[in-house]
């Protein structure tokens, strides 16, 4: 299958944020969701109308509203997220021969999960939204910017969608593990003890995790993964020390430091990554940062990162940067490319294509310092003071 909308997910995959609202997959558009698991149940919306329509625009090469992401990231030379699984699934491909003409697919083998079982998380990042960290909702409540506190707790709802899932968990090739945070919750660890109790430990599983909670009320996820051969950890790292702390609020730099190095002791096998939004608060120093992590050796020289040029929210994006701090960033990424590994080495010529595809926008500035202004003073934080090379942006 080979045109520019086709994406293999909807065939095998059912993604469930937080609030109940079913996508593609966690990159589509939140508001093109495709069905409420708190309205209908996991078979329902599988083959309602919008699942079906999703899938025929895709088998006719049409474009989908939900996948605008993916198509920005190919635009602007990247691979996107529809092109990674349609390599990493490329085996199951020939099975969207059996959808019908109206894209009903009669089989629900879901082969990838991917459920954010809730918002719970103790981390507030400025990429970041209440509708994906409870903390950064009770401190909006707290400001007045939302009338009630929307914290999805793993609560009944929860319990009952667990049920739903759990008859597919035996054909499910992939496991992922985001937020909220998902080593603060329950579903996350009751998943991984129902996988150890059927012997079913073979399959991959793969974290996004701010990795500061190793342990929650009595469970250590490092005793879990001992049982998982095949375990990939991608901690959310934009930056360190101060610039992680205020980029992550939340964040104890000097904790993150001591939990890698222990998942490094105690679970070898881990394959332990990390995964960077690059923005327009570390874009400028983001080889720094590769520096910093490969002389402390919190990752070997052969560090297989995914780096997100940010989508949402655009004002954080590249576009506030003027030609001269754009250019400036872009020259010195360039010359300092050169020191790390193939695959780093892509994905900083992939930062550097969005750089120079991006555009300027008076605007999108004007509601870069509105937004910073605002949590730098409920937060106590001081963007200019963190970022001095940046400070040409706050006039």
């Amino acid at each position: 299958m080979d045109n520019k909308s086709f994406c293999i997910y909807p065939w095998i995959h059912m993604y469930v944020n937080p609030d109940g609202s079913v996508l593609p997959c966690c990159v589509g558009e939140y508001d093109k969701h495709l069905g409420n698991v708190r309205e209908n149940t996991i078979e329902e919306i599988w083959n309602n109308e919008r699942y079906k329509q999703l899938r025929r625009n895709m088998l006719e090469g049409k474009k989908c509203d939900t996948c605008r992401a993916c198509y920005q990231q190919e635009d602007s030379g990247n691979e996107s997220t529809r092109i990674s699984k349609n390599k990493e699934f490329a085996h199951l491909i020939p099975l969207v021969q059996n959808t019908l003409e109206d894209g009903t697919y009669p089989e629900m083998t879901l082969r990838h999960f991917d459920v954010r079982w809730s918002n719970i998380c103790n981390f507030k990042c400025r990429s970041c939204s209440s509708t994906y960290s409870s903390t950064w909702a009770q401190e909006d409540s707290a400001n007045g910017k939302h009338k009630e506190i929307f914290i999805m707790a793993d609560g009944d709802d929860n319990s009952r969608l667990y049920e739903q899932f759990k008859p597919y968990f035996k054909d499910i090739e992939s496991f992922y593990f985001a937020g909220g945070e998902p080593l603060m919750t329950d579903k996350h660890y009751a998943i991984l003890e129902h996988l150890i109790e059927t012997n079913n430990t073979d399959v991959k599983i793969s974290y996004n995790t701010n990795l500061s909670n190793l342990h929650y009320k009595n469970k250590s996820v490092i005793e879990l993964w001992k049982h998982f051969p095949n375990i990939q950890v991608f901690a959310s790292l934009d930056h360190y020390g101060d610039r992680a702390e205020y980029i992550r609020e939340g964040t104890n730099w000097s904790k993150i430091e001591n939990n890698i190095k222990l998942i490094k002791r105690e679970t070898p096998h881990v394959r332990l990554n990390f995964s960077a939004v690059i923005s327009a608060f570390n874009v400028f120093t983001i080889t720094d940062f590769l520096d910093y992590v490969l002389e402390k050796e919190l990752f070997d020289a052969n560090v297989y990162p995914t780096f997100y040029n940010i989508v949402h929210p655009d004002y954080y994006s590249a576009s506030i940067l003027n030609d001269m701090l754009k250019w400036s960033v872009i020259n010195k990424i360039k010359a300092k490319a050169h020191k790390y590994n193939a695959h780093v080495q892509g994905l900083l010529r992939d930062v550097v294509r969005h750089l120079e595809n991006s555009k300027y926008d008076e605007n999108l500035k004007e509601q870069f310092i509105v937004h910073t202004d605002y949590y730098d003073r409920i937060r106590n934080r001081n963007f200019v003071k963190t970022f001095p090379e940046l400070q040409e942006i706050m006039k």
